[in-house]
């Protein structure tokens, strides 16, 4: 399990891709996937020293947030005892510090993921961050690893590169997606920008000085890392990382539905260490635990959950309905918001 490194032939352009980016970041005309990179960085980057107060503090500043953290923390699944959550400090107090900021960093990827004032694939691509960090922590939940909350954010980052690249290059981006396919997508990426996509998440995450917690799980995995991936703590972290990202990719494969997503979700489960593994059965709760966090933010945080692929597919396999069609690989400009799918109920009890 080791870190890409680029070739000689392709520093130069790797270079100057991270240079655009951290310009970007840098610049005071971020966009709105700017807040997502903001929270990671001061949040993430300081969540070893990070105080409670640091935390409210932090998130008093962002009144988009605020309001919301405190509706989903008031919910039955965090708050079985039903008592009033009035302030971020009370939510703190009473479900975590660790439970708080992964509200924090969902609700800003749901915002980000249905903003008319980005690019359908930077929609697209945070909503794909957001279930494979739920995925991340829900497979640790089971097992996996003894760190669900931080399975979260290190599965959450695992698709950074992309949408840093979809961000701040946004036709360099559209270049490297477009179809017809190269021979692989990281050999597409790498022909635009000089290097993956893990590799441009973690240059720019060490940047930013992320913890090396963090920073250790931004590796790619080969077959026999997955089966030996609970060895470690951190090789237990990446394998949740890389199992929550390959499961919301999953979620786009073509002919997936109702009658075999719980088998796939399987066969996934199978080129993992025994720890990850997932039965039909244990799929299916999978599943529902998905959409009902999903519902729970529509429901508690007034978030729009029918403007991502992901979501509208993940939803329309609980029904059992057709799934719509998978995501087109190509950036493009934002258009108006998808209608929503119809409303599942699902009871308000839950964990992220």
């Amino acid at each position: 399990m080791t870190a890409e490194t680029t070739t000689d032939s392709t520093v130069s352009t790797a270079d100057l891709t991270v240079g655009r980016i951290n310009a970007g970041m840098e610049s005071s005309m971020v966009p709105m996937v700017g807040q997502i990179l903001r929270i990671i960085r001061d949040i993430s980057g300081k969540s070893e020293r990070m105080s409670v107060s640091d935390l409210v503090e932090f998130i008093d500043g962002e009144p988009t947030i605020m309001g919301r953290i405190v509706s989903v923390a008031s919910s039955i699944g965090y708050n079985a005892g039903g008592i009033e959550i009035s302030s971020v400090h009370h939510a703190v107090s009473l479900i975590g510090f660790e439970q708080v900021r992964t509200l924090a960093i969902s609700i800003l990827l749901l915002e980000s993921a249905h903003s008319e004032s980005i690019t359908v694939a930077n929609r697209e691509l945070a909503g794909t961050s957001l279930i494979g960090g739920l995925a991340a922590a829900e497979i640790s939940r089971r097992g996996a690893s003894s760190e669900p909350d931080l399975a979260f954010i290190c599965g959450a980052l695992r698709n950074y590169g992309r949408m840093l690249a979809a961000t701040f290059m946004p036709l360099e981006y559209a270049e490297a997606t477009r179809p017809p396919a190269r021979p692989g997508p990281d050999e597409a990426f790498v022909a635009v920008f000089g290097l993956t996509p893990m590799e441009l998440g973690r240059r720019i995450m060490t940047h930013l000085q992320l913890p090396k917690t963090i920073l250790n799980t931004l590796v790619n995995l080969s077959p026999q890392d997955r089966r030996h991936c609970s060895a470690t703590a951190t090789s237990a972290l990446t394998g949740a990382a890389d199992f929550g990202l390959r499961f919301a990719e999953l979620l786009q494969a073509p002919g997936l539905d109702h009658r075999n997503v719980e088998q796939r979700m399987e066969m996934l489960s199978r080129e993992y260490d025994v720890d990850f593994f997932l039965s039909r059965d244990d799929a299916r709760e999978v599943l529902q635990h998905l959409i009902s966090v999903l519902e729970c933010f529509r429901h508690r945080a007034g978030s729009y959950v029918g403007s991502v692929t992901t979501f509208r597919r993940l939803q329309a396999l609980a029904a059992e309905r057709v799934l719509p069609a998978a995501i087109e690989p190509a950036a493009k400009p934002a258009g108006p918001a998808l209608r929503p799918a119809p409303t599942i109920n699902s009871a308000d009890s839950y964990e992220i």
